[in-house]
């Protein structure tokens, strides 16, 4: 695991080489909310690195539309203007609404992946390389079905129920 180009990828539509993981969450000020996302290149070593940041925009004509930019779009405001006191609010921002993807970067197809810690935590291991092993990798959420269909889930990837205490008469 520890060589760099063990896990060459090479994808199964296009033949691609490359890998892009996006982040999507959602930010909620006030009665307001935002969507933004974020994405870049999976590293050979199973770290990645956002390039590029966007405020997902909906429009009426065009209800997926996303404006693009990159990070130097989001450079320090140097406008002498504040908000006033009362046009502040608190953003709020739940890590547990993330979601992530993994995709080719040339086709765009989706790839299923699981996390070397739980919880969305760590490093992300696409199931088409080399070196996934789903034994050691926890299931992305959206992937935990399918997972138990190919007897991949131990037991450790099932989140115990929690139930109230039994009361003995």
């Amino acid at each position: 695991m520890n060589d760099p180009q063990s896990w060459k990828f090479t994808c199964k539509t296009c033949g691609g080489h490359e890998i892009t993981i996006t982040h999507v969450w959602n930010i909620l000020s006030g009665t307001d909310s935002a969507s933004w996302q974020e994405w870049g290149p999976l590293e050979a070593d199973h770290n990645w690195h956002y390039d590029y940041k966007e405020k997902v925009e909906k429009k009426e004509d065009q209800e997926d539309e996303v404006e693009r930019g990159d990070f130097s779009d989001f450079a320090e405001d140097d406008s002498d203007s504040e908000p006033e006191e009362y046009e502040a609010l608190e953003q709020e921002s739940d890590p547990e609404s993330d979601e992530f993807y993994v995709n080719c970067a040339n086709c765009d197809r989706e790839i299923e992946f699981g996390w070397s810690q739980l919880d969305q935590r760590g490093l992300i291991f696409p199931v088409e390389l080399s070196d996934f092993d789903p034994l050691e990798i926890w299931p992305d959420p959206k992937y935990v079905d399918v997972w138990s269909q190919k007897g991949w889930l131990r037991t450790g990837h099932l989140q115990p129920e929690t139930t109230a205490p039994k009361i003995l008469s």
